[in-house]
C-alpha cells in the first residue's frame, strides 16, 4: 500500500446495509454508474482493462473486474467492482463539485470472496490525484468475520470526506500487496454541504 495519507481500521466495523440512506451529508451528487450496473455479468465477473473503460467510471491503471450481485453477495442486485484484476487497479469520476463545500463519499466495501479469506482487503481513496488527500482502508480478513467465507461476505460502510476544488476527481485503487484478493465496493453515493 502506499505509505502517504492516513489508513482506517475497518476490520470491526459494523455491517453495512444495502440500499441505505443518508441524511445530514447535503445535497446528493450524481454519481454515474455508483452500482456498477452496466456492463451486466452473467457469469461471476468481467476483467475491465484501461481504456476503454466501464459506464461512468474511467479504469485508469492495472485493471478491475466487475462481480455479479451473486458473485459478490451484495444482498440486492448491485453488482461490485473488485479493485484488483489480475493487478492493482484503479477507477476515477469526476463530481460535479461546488468549490469549498464538504463532499462525503459513502460506499459500501467488502471482501473478494474469490480465495484468500486470511489476507486483509485494503484500498485507498483520493481526489485529483493528490497523494495527500489519500485514504487507506483495512477491511480486516473475512476469515475472521463470518463463519463460512465461501458461503458470506461481510459489507463495510466506508466515509470518505474532502474539500471541493469544484468538479473533483474521485479516485478508487486497488492494493498493491494483494494479488487478486483486495476489496470491492459498491453503492458509491456522494454528498455536498456548505462549511
Amino acid at each position: 500500500m502506499p505509505k502517504n495519507g492516513t489508513i482506517v481500521d475497518l476490520s470491526d466495523s459494523p455491517r453495512a446495509k444495502p440500499n441505505a440512506y443518508y441524511t445530514g451529508l447535503g445535497q446528493e451528487l450524481h454519481v454515474v454508474n455508483p452500482r456498477f450496473l452496466g456492463p451486466h455479468v452473467t457469469g461471476e465477473w468481467l476483467r475491465v482493462e484501461s481504456n476503454p473503460s466501464l459506464d461512468g467510471w474511467a479504469v485508469t491503471s492495472g485493471n478491475i473486474d466487475i462481480f455479479s450481485s451473486a458473485f459478490a453477495r451484495t444482498g440486492n442486485l448491485s453488482q461490485a467492482v473488485n479493485f484488483n484484476g489480475n493487478q492493482a487497479g484503479e477507477i476515477q469520476q469526476e463530481l460535479l463539485t461546488t468549490p469549498g463545500c464538504r463532499v462525503t463519499v459513502k460506499l459500501r466495501a467488502g471482501h473478494n470472496n474469490g480465495g484468500d479469506f486470511d489476507k486483509d482487503a485494503k484500498f485507498w481513496i483520493q481526489v485529483n490525484g493528490e497523494a495527500s488527500t489519500r485514504v487507506t482502508y483495512n477491511l480486516g480478513a473475512l476469515k475472521t468475520l463470518v463463519d463460512d467465507p465461501y458461503k458470506e461476505s461481510y459489507w463495510h460502510e466506508v466515509t470518505y470526506e474532502f474539500t471541493a476544488e469544484g468538479h473533483d476527481v474521485l479516485q478508487l485503487h486497488g492494493d498493491v500487496d494483494s494479488a487478486d484478493y483486495a476489496a470491492i465496493a459498491t453503492e458509491i453515493r456522494a454528498y455536498e454541504r456548505r462549511i
